[in-house]
């Protein structure tokens, strides 16, 4: 590994201190949905995991907004089994990736006309890292054939609002939006309506 490689991946990983520092999370003592007797530093492992009812998942949130009251980003670790993916889906938010193992592939179309179209492809690999801009549509798939793909994945302006596509030739009108999304159900309340 480079010298710059490593210094990108030390920085990183004193950015994600930071945040867990500065940031109120959830204890294992106190309910999954509340902020309350939190503690400043938690182990991963210790940390509930769930596929959602997506085979090939496996998703952690490790600060989120609706489990752990954090206003402006989330952060996750997701692991996918090979030859597993994302729905192709889009979102009003930022959202970066960094790739802790494993090969995939990364699907990302266009916002700027009326459906996604053909999407460009980029190969991601260990200690890459890539970005979605806002509402591009994208996919994200395991192209392994014998390792699992693990990413820390950092979205702006929680709870996450998805837009999911069938195909990369749904016009972006006809996506279906996912909200709350599947990790945010359990924890996430609709206010009644008074009217």
């Amino acid at each position: 590994m480079s010298m710059s490689s490593l210094c990108l991946a030390d920085h990183f990983v004193f950015l994600v201190l930071i945040l867990f520092l500065a940031s109120p999370l959830t204890s294992q003592a106190s309910s999954r949905c509340s902020n309350q007797g939190s503690q400043v530093v938690r182990n991963v492992s210790d940390i509930p995991e769930s596929n959602y009812g997506r085979g090939g998942l496996a998703h952690i949130t490790i600060a989120g907004a609706v489990s752990h009251g954090m206003k402006e980003i989330e952060v996750w670790l997701q692991t996918f089994s090979p030859g597993s993916r994302t729905p192709i889906h889009r979102h009003s938010c930022e959202e970066v990736f960094v790739v802790l193992k494993g090969r995939g592939t990364l699907l990302l179309g266009s916002s700027s006309s009326n459906y996604p179209g053909q999407p460009q492809e980029f190969l991601i690999f260990p200690n890459s890292t890539f970005s979605v801009p806002v509402n591009d549509p994208h996919q994200v798939w395991n192209t392994g054939e014998h390792e699992d793909l693990q990413m820390l994945v950092i979205i702006s302006r929680p709870p996450v609002k998805v837009f999911i596509y069938e195909d990369w030739n749904v016009p972006h009108t006809a996506a279906k939006l996912k909200f709350p999304y599947y990790w945010d159900e359990e924890c996430f309340h609709v206010p009644k309506d008074e009217l």
